[in-house]
Order: structure tokens, then sequence, then C-alpha cells
């Protein structure tokens, strides 16, 4: 019951429960934060971590990686969106007025995000409610029209991101943001694609690994520049970007990070793919 009653607070009142986030003076705020900054690139990326509508710094960082990259198209495609306010991409709509698509398995979910943007009257914006998957997500997007180069793709979907993003043909995203499984530790290891590959499915046995993504990315004429402070969502830019890469590594240095590495017994009892 507590829980149905929060969702329906957040349905019914998110325009007011997320009236701080939405407001110049938040917008104010992360300006002179990423001021602060200086012109060179955060080394690591996520001392520019600042949360608007975001858990884990995301806002801040997108915001930097968006300041400095030109000629950024603002549309914008996030794969998992959830609910559509707790999502890489909603200060780049509320403050930035990008367009964009918000896609996700959950019709409840996306109800959420289409009320609250509807009452803060912005536009340009389209949510699918589609269970995403390798076979389906360039159909998914064409229909949508949303192809060739766009700003930012944001891919979170709790275990087959990997598969979703090595199909993905018919965008050119300047910015890549997509959720690794940092507990496979320093290891090249992919879940299978499948039904199983999912958080709900199997908490444990989900995802790939960060160099996993890493390698697919280079694949992909991507290269890493950061994480956010926990390490799980990678941020990849074009090759031909000035900015400087990094190793997962890097992303993985920190010991908190490295004490929710999974023992390597773990790795005997499933099987794994590389990228």
């Amino acid at each position: 019951m507590l829980q149905f009653l929060k969702k329906q607070v957040k349905k019914h009142f998110s325009v007011f429960i997320y009236r701080k986030a939405r407001s110049a003076a938040a917008r104010n705020a992360l300006d002179r934060f990423l001021a602060q900054l200086g012109p060179e690139q955060p080394m690591p990326l996520h001392r520019a971590s600042f949360d608007l509508f975001t858990y884990h710094g995301e806002d801040g960082i997108i915001a930097w990686l968006t300041s400095r990259l030109t000629g950024l198209p603002k549309r914008f495609v996030d794969i998992g969106a959830g609910d559509c306010i707790r999502s890489n991409c909603a200060r780049l709509a509320v403050h930035e007025g990008w367009q964009g698509v918000f896609a996700d398995a959950s019709a409840e979910q996306l109800d959420t995000g289409k009320r609250f943007y509807r009452k803060t009257g912005i536009s340009g914006l389209q949510f699918i409610n589609r269970y995403i998957t390798p076979g389906n997500v360039n159909r998914m997007l064409e229909e949508a029209g949303m192809t060739g180069e766009i700003g930012l793709l944001s891919v979170d979907i709790d275990g087959n991101d990997f598969w979703v993003w090595e199909a993905l043909t018919v965008l050119q995203p300047r910015i890549v943001v997509i959720e690794a499984k940092v507990e496979f530790g320093l290891g090249n290891r992919v879940v299978p694609y499948g039904p199983a590959n999912h958080r709900e499915e199997n908490s444990r046995y989900n995802g790939a690994s960060v160099e996993a993504l890493r390698l697919l990315g280079w694949r992909k004429g991507y290269k890493l520049v950061g994480a956010n402070k926990e390490g799980y969502n990678l941020f990849f830019v074009q090759e031909k970007e000035i900015l400087l890469p990094v190793t997962a590594g890097e992303i993985l240095a920190d010991p908190a990070i490295q004490d929710c590495f999974y023992p390597p017994d773990f790795f005997n009892e499933y099987q794994f793919e590389k990228a």
C-alpha cells in the first residue's frame, strides 16, 4: 500500500516535487559550479558531479561534456528511461530545450513522465512503451523519426545494455551514457543476451563489465572518458573529440568500488562472453 501511495504521489504531484530542480536558480547553481571547475577536463570526470534530476552526479557530468563539445544536435534518446524525470536526459529537456525520445518497458512509469512534461509545458518529446531488444531498437527509432546524429544516447535497461548498443546502427550519438556491471571487475565479461540477462531475473548475473563496454565503444568509434563516482555509469564520446580517454582500471581504481568485485569463484559458476 505504501509503495502504491508513493507512486501515485509522484505521478500526480511531480511538478511540485521537482519544482526546485526545474527552477532558474537550480540551473544557475549548476552553471556556477561548472565555471569553478575551469576549462581543463576534470580527471577523474566525476569531479563534475552535480545533481538536479539524477542520482549520482550525472547531470553535472553531462553538462560539462555538452559545454565542451561543439555543434551538438539538441536531440537525445533515453532507452530505459523509467519515469523520464529521474533521467540522464531530464535536465536537457527542462533546462536546455532538447527534444528526444523516452523509451521504457513500463507504461506506468512513462505515464508519470508524460504527465510531468505536459504540466510543465515542455514539448518535442516522444514516449515509447516498448521492451527494447537488439532486434527492435533500430526499427523503433526509425519509426520515431530519430536517426542520424544526436547529442546524447543513454542506455540503462539493467542487463542487455551491451547488446542493444552493439545492435544500434541508425544513430550516431556524440555522447553515450551506458550502465556497466562494476562487480565484474577488470575483466572483459558480458552476460549472454537473453531474457535472463536482467537484474530482476538474477541480481548478480546480468550486464557487462567496464572493460567489455570500453572495447565495444572502441569498435564503434568511441572512447571512454569517465564514469560517475560509483563507476557504473560510463561516459563515451566519439574518437574525434579532443577529450582524454581513460582505462577500465582508472574507472575502477577506487577501493570502495573494488570492495564490490565478485570473488573469482563467481566467474566459474556462470557463462560469459567477451566483447
